[in-house]
């Protein structure tokens, strides 16, 4: 009796793991077909994105200047706007003139963006598992309206989501290789030289300091702390020396571009009034949940926006969750000179480095003047990746692994949600293709095909109309002329005299749109023709030029 008892028992356990089994992947297969239509939906709309983004003047401007920097004369003075993007001027400039080159440059950043979420996740898998693998890839693709302008556009700190998923491939890589005393001089020189290059590249942009580099020196020292083994010591000098090495390297490559002219503005960054500190870290709250497609602070609770709250709540309940298994991490300090298996190591290596890239960062935009410079989180892009790469701490437990496979797929489905419900949402300044084209043929069938604008009109024109007129940004300004160059995202030589040629200015009257030149100062003359031409905007055509009208 007890025998037929003991067998009853061990046979319901049997068929509970198998239909826990079951129930796993199952939810796996679903997790997967999330991830599959996220990275559909975002091919699908890819050409209509490509469009909008590129109605924004700051992501015209990355494309613009490096196609016409060809035509300006020798010590032209590029500027590229509040930081220089330098990774991708030198794909472009080296990839200009190519046929199709125009749409090389529309996709690349796609192509990169995409690759940067892979080698993440990749990382995630080889560390963690391969579900840790695949949340974090899921995440990564389902990228809201916000995460779509940052990754998918050459100038917006994009790059740097490649960059921390190198950085750390190579952290795990040489571990294992340091491990198995498979660590060679030629091997060493090798990666570090490679590592070297393209890190220091990327530390052109100097977000990379804080997202990525800082993390990579700071989280193999911390291991060897714990451990304090010959591995980690091999692990941490290689980090030391090719951190440094990256550096220099870096100063190296902006001091040749600054030598060429290729510069940017002057970008202050200061740290914030002690009573200012709670207003960034409601920033950070609230810019996080906007990445993460749940922007619902001051939306009425009701109809959608049910759905936007909850896409918001799972991002800022993920985030809290892996705080507190990263302190719980710090408090579990593991004191041992022995060498633990290669999967424990690994696993603490890549705690350590995506756990310094989130405290860093979200440390950085809470108690600098970043966190109020900008309202679309690309200073966070390293934060809401090392959030989407530690997910996988959280699989602790079969009902763990359970809850988060849910929670995923579900986040994921609401972008998908938000994503084909809305469509690409067309919230840039730009003028619009239609209105593009009319200001192209009217200019031209008036013989000028140089003018000016306000800032917000002037790139999109000329790369919607492909580059056939030049429209270079001027701000209204008390001078007495009434208009004034502009500081940023300019080749110098635009405000040179053109003499003998016949000129335009594009006024904008949208209430909208921020420092725009609405009328025609009465110190340009008499126009020679006007149009309207949509939007509250306005063409005038002068049989002058009227560069000399302009102050600085």
């Amino acid at each position: 009796m007890e025998a037929a008892t003991r067998r009853e028992g061990t046979l319901a356990r049997s068929l509970g793991r198998l239909g826990q089994q079951r129930l796993y992947w199952w939810l796996v297969g679903v997790a997967v077909l999330v991830a599959c239509v996220n990275l559909g939906v975002l091919i699908a709309q890819a050409h209509a994105l490509i469009h909008n983004v590129y109605l924004n003047a700051d992501n015209a401007s990355a494309l613009v200047l490096p196609a016409l920097v060809s035509h300006a004369p020798a010590g032209s003075i590029v500027n590229l706007g509040n930081h220089p993007w330098y990774e991708p001027w030198w794909f472009m400039r080296a990839t200009f003139g190519l046929p199709g080159y125009r749409s090389l440059w529309e996709a690349a950043p796609f192509l990169f963006g995409l690759l940067g979420l892979a080698t993440v996740s990749a990382c995630a898998w080889r560390a963690l598992g391969r579900l840790a693998g695949l949340l974090c890839g899921l995440t990564l693709l389902a990228t809201s309206e916000a995460l779509r302008g940052i990754l998918y556009v050459p100038e917006s700190h994009g790059a740097i989501v490649l960059h921390v998923g190198v950085l750390c491939g190579a952290l795990l890589i040489i571990y294992r290789m340091a491990l198995n005393l498979r660590l060679k001089w030629v091997v060493l020189l090798l990666v570090g030289v490679a590592l070297v290059v393209f890190t220091g590249a990327g530390l052109t942009d100097q977000l990379l300091l804080v997202s990525g580099l800082g993390p990579y020196m700071l989280a193999p020292l911390l291991c060897w702390l714990r451990f304090k083994s010959r591995t980690w010591r091999t692990v941490s000098l290689f980090a030391l020396v090719t951190g440094v090495l990256s550096v220099l390297f870096g100063l190296f490559l902006t001091n040749i571009m600054q030598e060429q002219h290729v510069i940017h503005a002057n970008f202050p960054v200061a740290f914030v009034n002690s009573e200012v500190l709670l207003t960034n870290l409601q920033n950070v709250i609230a810019t996080l949940a906007t990445l993460g497609g749940g922007d619902f602070f001051g939306a009425s609770a009701s109809g959608m926006n049910l759905l936007t709250f909850v896409a918001g709540a799972l991002t800022l309940v993920g985030l809290a969750a892996v705080l507190r298994v990263l302190w719980s991490w710090r408090n579990s300090i593991y004191r041992s000179s022995e060498i633990h298996p290669p999967s424990e190591g690994l696993r603490e290596l890549f705690v350590a480095y995506w756990g310094f890239v989130l405290l860093i960062t979200l440390g950085v935009f809470a108690l600098t003047s970043v966190s109020g410079n900008t309202s679309d989180g690309r200073y966070l892009i390293g934060a809401w990746t090392a959030l989407a790469a530690l997910l996988g701490i959280l699989i602790t437990t079969p009902l763990s692994r359970t809850v988060m496979l849910i929670a995923v797929s579900l986040f994921g489905v609401l972008n998908i949600r938000t994503e084909l419900a809305g469509g690409v949402k067309t919230g840039a300044l730009g003028p619009s293709q239609q209105v593009a084209g009319a200001i192209e043929h009217f200019t031209l069938a008036h013989g000028a095909s140089i003018g000016y604008s306000g800032y917000w009109e002037a790139a999109p024109v000329m790369w919607e109309t492909g580059l056939q007129v030049r429209v270079y940004p001027v701000a209204p300004c008390a001078a007495p002329t009434g208009l004034c160059l502009f500081y940023a995202n300019i080749i110098s030589t635009w405000y040179d005299a053109h003499p003998g040629v016949r000129t335009f200015l594009v006024t904008d009257t949208r209430p909208n749109v921020p420092g725009e030149v609405t009328a025609p100062p009465n110190s340009l003359g008499r126009p020679l023709a006007e149009a309207y031409v949509g939007d509250g905007m306005a063409v005038y055509v002068y049989n002058h030029d009227i560069t000399a009208d302009l102050s600085e």
